[in-house]
């Protein structure tokens, strides 16, 4: 961050400085850059704030101000760094799935307006002729089956360069861009690409195979109809290709039933096809629960292989649940307005978000801090940032215990 471009006449603070504000903001759940500047009206905050990180703490307005003018890559690449150290030091190893990183995409609504925000935005006109304007993203997510779902690439769904458009930016062709991005950030990455029913299309696959990645995609029903006429064929001339799990937890039992296919022509791809029956029963109660997943892929399917590149298909739901579900209820504030004005602005506060999410993910799947919710405090995260911040704004930081608790070196170990 120190090495972020400045273009400003006055500097009264740093560009870490203010990059990090920002990011704070986010880390300690804030809300709102007013919120942020409440606290930073308090002495004991201020100088925590200094003591913990060894910055000065800026007002928003001053962040702000900064953000309108940084380009909006350069976060983006502070972000890719954190993930690139993450990935040198083989933290994220254990959770590849045969040989590859697990990278969900989806995208999200960022902020909706009454009235055009800027030349930027999409619209779109209900049934009863209300006009609604917005700037939505769309996100790269690497997960693992451990709920961690950390951006490494973002991508603006807008008609930012689109002048007399006759057609709006749409969430397929920002994953164009998207892809460009990512193979640059990440250009040896070994990636399983997982997306929902929007992404199986010749463009998708074609994509996905020039990058050498991998791909499990939802497949609804209706969708690529010669394919599943033939699947349906194909099915009943072999049936015995199938695998089963079973699973006994505390209160109920999971069992899965895939079938699957193999060799499915799709124009100049050959696909895969697995379908997954999901049945939840409870003891006592019998079945409770009945799900259909299906998904096609360019991944080697066998009677042992099928579930589990099913359950990876799967893992898409964390970019909505551990992902956007959280930036959204859980205090990040992804919907809320920073930057009211300046669209560049609003692109930096939210790799701000993205980085802040990365850093509170990874402390919270510590087995420091996990211990620390589940046996010795026995409270939730959202309790224990509550008290974080009541240290912070209240309890002075000994300095000198702060400053021999970080002068040796220590290993911070996920769960």
């Amino acid at each position: 961050m120190a090495s972020l471009p400045d273009s400003r006449r006055r500097k009264q603070y740093s560009t870490q400085e203010l990059a990090m504000a920002g990011v704070c903001m986010f880390m300690l759940k804030e809300g709102s850059r007013n919120a942020f500047n409440n606290d930073r009206k308090a002495p004991v905050f201020r100088a925590n704030y200094q003591s913990v990180f060894g910055l000065d703490l800026p007002h928003l307005d001053s962040v702000d101000d900064y953000f309108r003018d940084l380009a909006t890559s350069c976060l983006e690449e502070v972000k890719a760094s954190l993930i690139r150290d993450l990935l040198r030091k083989k933290v994220l190893q254990p959770h590849k799935y045969r040989g590859c990183y697990i990278v969900a995409i989806d995208g999200t609504g960022v902020s909706t307006y009454s009235h055009k925000h800027c030349e930027y935005c999409l619209h779109k006109k209900s049934g009863s002729g209300v006009v609604t304007w917005s700037h939505n993203v769309l996100e790269a997510k690497l997960l693992t089956p451990t709920g961690l779902s950390l951006s490494i690439a973002t991508e603006w769904i807008s008609n930012e360069g689109r002048a007399n458009y006759q057609k709006q930016d749409c969430e397929q062709a920002a994953f164009k861009r998207l892809s460009i991005k990512i193979k640059k950030m990440f250009p040896r990455l070994p990636i399983i690409i997982i997306a929902d029913g929007l992404y199986p299309t010749q463009g998708f696959f074609d994509i996905c195979k020039r990058n050498n990645w991998h791909y499990v995609v939802t497949l609804k029903d209706g969708n690529l109809r010669l394919l599943q006429e033939e699947i349906a064929l194909e099915r009943r001339l072999v049936p015995n290709q199938k695998g089963e799990s079973l699973a006994f937890h505390k209160d109920h039992r999971t069992k899965l039933l895939c079938h699957w296919l193999s060799g499915l022509e799709y124009k100049t791809h050959m696909l895969n096809w697995v379908e997954c029956n999901e049945e939840v029963s409870v003891k006592n109660q019998g079945v409770i629960k009945n799900q259909r997943f299906v998904h096609i892929t360019d991944m080697e399917l066998s009677n042992t292989l099928c579930v589990g590149v099913s359950q990876t298909g799967r893992l898409r739901q964390k970019i909505e649940n551990e992902g956007f579900n959280d930036q959204k209820n859980q205090g990040y504030a992804l919907e809320h307005k920073f930057s009211r004005v300046s669209f560049p602005a609003m692109k930096n506060y939210y790799q701000c978000l993205q980085i802040a999410h990365i850093i509170n993910q990874l402390v919270q799947a510590s087995q420091e801090i996990g211990g620390l919710i589940k046996v010795r405090l026995k409270c939730t995260v959202k309790y224990l940032w509550k008290r974080l911040m009541s240290y912070m704004l209240e309890v002075l930081v000994d300095r000198t215990e702060l400053l021999i608790l970080t002068q040796n070196r220590f290993q911070i170990r996920l769960e």
